[in-house]
């Protein structure tokens, strides 16, 4: 029997299949991604509860050594210099708009020859949309967690751009305690809160991939019944 002789209503619904397997593959996909980054996650808080007792290293040998030294504790002893102008990093934390100060520290670790701070949430500033720039010098001694600027949310990347001369480390110390500590200012080096949902998303978007088939199968039997 040639296709011709079938009714419209008969014949094997190529677009359709085609369609269900497009959209099958990408929440496939989608369920995927969402265990990698489950994985992921799993390792960074793993890596954050081991910090909470971890003691600190030294910069310069931190750095000198291989691999990814984010989520490290560090101290470091900066050279002394003038108070700098550096753009306030905005955030959220607890709802509330929140401003983080930066400032350069100038040091000799492993060949790089400064690393930028984040010395914490300016406590005045809470809450202001526009807050005026503040110039701040580096503590003498800091205490910190290493991160990259990838990770953290502001052009970090582009104030650390300014230092180039200065070979900057590719990380962000975010400060812990600073001597001597900068007045008005609250360190605040680990989020708020790390929320861990991704099995839940992998699950759902897995879910719905399941749930697509079998709509698909039903359409096609009612289709090919009639």
């Amino acid at each position: 029997m040639s296709d011709a002789s079938v009714p419209k209503d008969r014949r094997f619904p190529i677009g359709l299949t085609i369609a269900t397997l497009v959209a099958f593959v990408i929440l496939c996909g989608l369920g995927v991604w969402q265990l990698k980054r489950l994985a992921w996650k799993q390792d960074l808080l793993a890596r954050i509860e081991v910090l909470k007792t971890a003691p600190a290293r030294p910069l310069a040998t931190v750095l000198a050594g291989k691999g990814d030294a984010s989520w490290t504790r560090v101290s470091v002893t900066c050279a002394p210099g003038q108070a700098e102008t550096l753009p306030l990093v905005y955030g959220v934390r607890d709802g509330d708009i929140v401003w983080r100060a930066t400032a350069i520290c100038r040091t000799s670790a492993a060949g790089y020859g400064a690393i930028l701070l984040d010395l914490g949430v300016v406590k005045a500033l809470t809450g202001q949309p526009t807050p005026a720039p503040l110039a701040l010098a580096a503590p003498t001694q800091a205490v910190g967690v290493l991160m990259a600027p990838k990770s953290l949310g502001g052009d970090r990347a582009a104030t650390v751009a300014r230092f180039a001369a200065d070979k900057p480390a590719p990380y962000i110390l975010m400060v812990e305690s600073a001597t001597p500590a900068p007045a008005g200012i609250t360190p605040a080096p680990l989020p708020a809160e790390i929320s861990n949902r991704h099995l839940e998303y992998a699950l759902t978007w897995f879910g719905l991939a399941v749930t697509l088939l079998f709509i698909y199968a039903a359409m096609l039997w009612r289709k090919m019944r009639s």
